[in-house]
């Protein structure tokens, strides 16, 4: 079928701008197009099966549809961001049911789109006839940016489907806002750390290149050992956000500025460190296993679990890395020789850790995670501050 472009002037207070809507592209006959229309249009055209809305369609005895109602006071801002820039060339698809079910009637649907017949649309098919099944509030803000700004003009993209009944559309939409997965931390954070805009760079971005370096440079012990997506990894326990957030409990901003008063770089301090802890507690840094005796007598190994690697072991030894650091400074002013020999002497410490995990283990009974941070941590700084190892009073 050949499609036609129709230009409706759609008049504003202090312009003219012209209006359009085309069906772009027919991508499976009968069942789904593409089409682009203007703000004005596409609120004109479409209907939203809201629970307070009455939809012909329903099958509930009270016809009320399967959407919440729009939160209107999102669309201001939602308007403004599209209006920046050119970010009116960045609107996500909207994702609407054209409920025609015949050939027939889907021919004419499209004929009557292409022609800007909305009124036509409406006469054949319902009011109903254009259902947003997804973008309600995005319809809204885009609507709200066409109302309120003179030179705001965008073609909105809409992905039409044709034929879906009210329950196709109604576990459409549950799936699109229930079953996504949003992206994971680590993958955002990994983003923000390379979209640093021109300027000073803040506590959050200086932190970030911190966790990247220690993650990602090749003098690091942490190299190809950090899940930089968060995508479940056994042998990279450690996402890069685990990472990063115990690296800003590491380096709050106040230690930063005294590291760069003295001229020690942040990024090369943090991979110090972890070199010295990786030194320290060599065997649980290489995951030594044990040996054993199988049932038959001869020698095995048997896999041990460590929990150093693990985010509660990260975290509560980055925690103690900024009371080291500091100490160190302290001790140390402006001798940076002065500064990594106590650095070093103090880290040596952890030595004395048992990092198997088990209850029967006295220095790992907490729990995993960040919820496990505190007792660990304390633990960590009894041995390294007050010569105390679990169950010991201090200077035993």
């Amino acid at each position: 079928m050949t499609t036609t472009t129709t230009q409706i002037e759609a008049p504003t207070e202090a312009s003219v701008r012209p209006s359009r809507m085309k069906i772009q592209a027919i991508t499976v006959p009968g069942r789904q197009a593409v089409a682009t229309l203007t703000p004005d249009l596409l609120k004109e055209l479409a209907f939203i099966s809201t629970y307070e809305t009455k939809d012909p369609l329903s099958s509930s005895p009270q016809q009320h549809g399967y959407q919440r109602e729009p939160m209107e006071a999102r669309f201001s801002s939602i308007g403004k961001y599209y209006n920046e820039d050119d970010k009116r060339f960045l609107i996500p698809p909207i994702i609407a049911s054209a409920r025609v079910y015949k050939p027939e009637d889907i021919e004419k649907f499209n004929a009557l789109f292409n022609a800007g017949d909305i009124a036509g649309i409406k006469a054949a098919f319902t009011k109903s006839a254009f259902s947003i099944v997804d973008g309600q509030h995005r319809l809204g803000g885009l609507h709200y940016a066409w109302t309120h700004f003179d030179n705001f003009e965008a073609d909105v993209p809409v992905m039409i489907y044709y034929g879906l009944g009210y329950a196709e559309e109604a576990h459409l939409f549950d799936d699109i806002n229930s079953n996504q997965r949003k992206l994971p931390k680590a993958l955002i954070e990994t983003t923000n750390q390379h979209m640093m805009k021109a300027g000073p760079k803040d506590h959050a971005q200086v932190v970030r290149e911190i966790a990247f370096a220690a993650a990602q440079d090749g003098d690091s012990v942490w190299k190809e050992k950090i899940n930089m997506t968060g995508a479940r990894d056994p042998e990279r326990s450690v996402t890069y956000e685990g990472l990063r957030r115990s690296t800003s409990q590491m380096f709050p901003e106040l230690l930063i500025k005294r590291l760069v008063s003295v001229r020690l770089n942040p990024e090369d301090t943090a991979k110090k460190y972890w070199e010295m802890v990786s030194k320290a507690c060599h065997d649980a840094w290489v995951e030594k296993p044990r040996y054993v005796l199988d049932e038959e007598g001869n020698q095995v190994e048997e896999k041990v679990h460590y929990r150093l690697k693990d985010l509660v072991g990260v975290a509560s030894l980055a925690k103690l890395g900024k009371d080291i650091i500091s100490t160190s400074l302290d001790k140390a002013g402006s001798n940076v020789d002065l500064f990594f020999d106590s650095l070093a002497d103090m880290t040596s410490k952890l030595g004395a850790v048992d990092w198997e995990k088990g209850d029967h283990n006295p220095w790992m009974r907490g729990q995993a995670g960040f919820a496990g941070q505190k007792e660990l941590y304390e633990t960590l700084y009894n041995l390294v501050y007050l010569d105390q190892q679990p169950g010991e009073a201090a200077g035993h």
